[in-house]
């Protein structure tokens, strides 16, 4: 029997670090790492892990007293984050404090895109400057941030950028026509982004969630919507920040080396079913109903 293949030097090496850093929780030590909506939700959630795994982070948010309360909080047990005020609908000041950013640290390894925004409106209704503000607040504002890391991610030769998609920018979904096609736009921008940077070492990816019981949803969200969110959901409930932050820190770091280009549903199994209606639905409301008489 002949002898397996030795393995090329350059894929032994790189495996070596891969294992390295697959076996530490510090997959971030020592990076760069820029997060526009990092006040709150989903983005504090990301600022708060990514430090606590040893990066630099700058949160860039509109609320600038929440993003500042965040920092103070984090930097008390020694974190490293920068709180700027950056509203994505003002383009001028939006790139002036990604520039800030980038000025500061001298490089950026990690940029996670979460701000963003919804709206309802039906096709035939929809006031088109709702329209415009939405595709503004999510796909232009992605953009912009891309167009100001992209030129030190390609002198460094590598990077990653992760975007905020969602599970509507895969379905049609009545009433929220605007919300959808620009979560839609952000996937295949992200797509095109990733083909165009790859030979630069450059990942992109889009993160796609579900229903995340946000602190702004259970503050709006009647009693009874919250069911409803939960039945949807194959796991039975909503996703925490935290989760999705967990998921957007995967695509963002070396242990998704070689995921580019993708868009990852992270939807409790929301959309891993036809929804046409099964006996299998008269169990769950069963079930859900058993619930309710237990509390």
């Amino acid at each position: 029997m002949s002898r397996p293949a030795v393995p090329d030097k350059r894929i032994r090496r790189f495996m070596a670090r891969f294992t390295e850093r697959s076996g530490t929780m510090a997959r971030f030590q020592d990076k760069v790492a820029i997060v526009s909506g990092g006040a709150d939700g989903m983005g504090a959630a990301c600022v708060r892990q990514l430090a606590a795994e040893g990066a630099a982070v700058f949160a860039l948010d509109v609320k600038a007293d929440v993003a500042q309360a965040l920092t103070e909080e984090l930097s008390g047990s020694g974190a490293k984050v920068t709180a700027l005020e950056a509203d994505v609908l003002d383009e001028e000041k939006f790139r002036a404090a990604l520039q800030t950013a980038l000025a500061a640290a001298g490089r950026v390894d990690v940029l996670i895109n979460i701000a963003g925004g919804s709206a309802p409106g039906l096709v035939a209704d929809i006031d088109l400057s709702v329209w415009d503000r939405l595709y503004r607040l999510n796909v232009r504002s992605t953009l912009v941030a891309c167009q100001e890391v992209l030129p030190m991610m390609r002198r460094q030769g590598r990077g990653s950028i992760v975007t905020m998609a969602s599970i509507s920018g895969l379905r049609g979904d009545p009433g929220w026509a605007a919300y959808n096609s620009a979560k839609a736009g952000i996937i295949s921008l992200t797509q095109s982004l990733a083909w165009e940077e790859g030979l630069n070492g450059i990942r992109v990816n889009a993160i796609c969630p579900g229903p995340v019981a946000s602190e702004r949803m259970l503050a709006t969200l009647p009693p009874e919507a919250f069911e409803q969110y939960d039945q949807a959901s194959a796991l039975g409930r909503m996703g925490r920040a935290e989760e999705l932050a967990e998921a957007i820190l995967f695509l963002a770091s070396d242990q998704a080396s070689f995921v580019t280009g993708a868009a990852l549903v992270a939807d409790g199994g929301l959309t891993a079913r036809t929804g046409q209606p099964t006996d299998f639905d008269r169990v769950r409301s069963e079930e859900f109903a058993r619930r309710r008489g237990g509390k």
